[in-house]
């Protein structure tokens, strides 16, 4: 095991002893940074999202009953009803 150990640290030490490389794992990691915030804050809207499409229910009953209208308001589709 310390062996395994002994021969990945004088590899990584190896590779990382060239600019290029350096940069290159940087560029892999702020890459990686990113795409794991944008997963986060789609997560968050998601969420967010959600509890916007209730905040209607109050006016909701109200505004069927005079309009005679039928709302949806998980996309804010109105339907006429007859």
């Amino acid at each position: 095991m310390s062996n395994f150990v002994l021969e990945l640290s004088v590899s990584i030490k190896e590779l990382l002893r060239e600019k290029i490389n350096i940069l290159i794992m940087l560029v892999i990691i702020l890459i990686a940074c990113n795409l794991i915030s944008i997963l986060y804050i789609n997560s968050k809207i998601d969420r967010i999202c959600k509890k916007i499409d209730h905040r209607y229910f109050n006016l909701n009953t109200s505004i069927e009953e005079i309009h005679k209208v039928k709302i949806n308001t998980a996309n804010g589709e109105i339907k006429t009803k007859f």
